[in-house]
């Protein structure tokens, strides 16, 4: 289902724990899930109209953007000043994923919680600050956020790992080196 609508009823989840996908297609989800979803039943000629479907993908067409809180949208203007893709880009991932969160809120009972694991990505040398600003969206909807911890990604266990020797111009060494787990609470 899509988990900006999810048909779930309301106060009835006692824990959520996810990995949604990172801000502008940090990471190619289709290439790494089209397997899967073939073996789920998914035809192969659906899988780019299934594409389309993904959170966070850069599509410009059908986009509704929500209100995002003030240090959100600060990070979306600094990223479209630099690129107007990009800010366009990184303003449906976020309006997206507040839908996300908004619809978490609905489903859990009150006092459980979620935990939220993400990687921040790199705009036009900008950082998006992604677990600072899901967890300024999580506020905004009413969920306390106790902690956002990071967790350091075992160079060896990627699926891209990067090599032993700095090189600060590679692309490889420059994905991904820490993620960060965001709790959320529903008081």
């Amino acid at each position: 289902a899509d988990a900006q609508i999810m048909p779930i009823a309301s106060d009835s989840i006692d824990l959520i724990i996810t990995s949604p996908p990172y801000a502008s297609n940090a990471i190619d989800y289709m290439r790494a899930h089209k397997f899967s979803l073939v073996w789920l039943g998914f035809p192969i000629q659906e899988l780019s109209e299934k594409r389309s479907e993904y959170i966070g993908n850069e599509a410009r067409s059908g986009i509704q953007f929500e209100k995002l809180p003030e240090f959100t949208q600060k990070i979306v203007d600094e990223i479209g000043d630099l690129d107007y893709r990009k800010g366009f880009a990184i303003h449906r991932y976020y309006s997206e994923m507040l839908r996300v969160l908004r619809e978490m809120y609905r489903v859990l009972k009150p006092g459980k919680c979620a935990i939220v694991v993400v990687a921040t990505s790199v705009m036009r040398g900008k950082d998006t600050q992604t677990q600072n600003c899901l967890a300024d969206i999580g506020k905004q909807i009413g969920f306390m956020v106790p902690g956002i911890g990071v967790r350091n990604l075992d160079r060896d266990r990627r699926m891209m790992p990067v090599s032993n020797q700095q090189n600060q111009a590679s692309q490889i060494q420059q994905r991904m080196h820490e993620e960060y787990v965001i709790g959320f609470f529903k008081p």
